[in-house]
């Protein structure tokens, strides 16, 4: 509840209004002084450096990642390639067959491919993304 005193009704009748229509009160402009002015033009300029930096943060780290996969991806091919497929066969295998290790983080599932002596990886990674090598 508003701690605000109510008009009275006898009020209404002295100020010439007609009874019944409330009495509408203006607020008073602040006027803001040039110091909350650049305080909050740091503020917004700050939050909006936080927000920017945050975005190349999220991008550098997906690169990292992305950049991670495509290499290991780019040694899988090579061990593939180096026993040199046949021209006339295809076959899929895991890139943990070719490539005896570990997966490189990130990565959920990594195949390979050969296709008529032509090898392509296909690395699955978190977040709904695969990264295409080589077919």
């Amino acid at each position: 509840m508003s701690k605000r005193p109510r008009p009275t009704k006898q009020a209404d009748q002295h100020s010439g209004k007609r009874p019944g229509t409330p009495a509408i009160r203006t607020a008073e402009m602040r006027e803001i002084t040039p110091a909350e002015r650049g305080r909050a033009t740091r503020s917004f300029f700050l939050i909006l450096l936080a927000f920017a930096a945050g975005i190349g943060v999220i991008v550098a780290t997906l690169a990292f990642q992305g950049r991670a996969a495509r290499d290991y991806g780019g040694r899988v091919m090579q061990a593939v390639q180096a026993t040199n497929p046949s021209a006339n066969a295809s076959y899929g295998l895991k890139c943990v067959t070719a490539l005896p290790g570990p997966l490189p983080r990130g990565i959920l599932d990594c195949d390979v491919t050969v296709d008529r002596g032509r090898v392509g990886v296909v690395l699955q990674a978190e977040g709904d993304r695969q990264y295409r090598l080589g077919e």
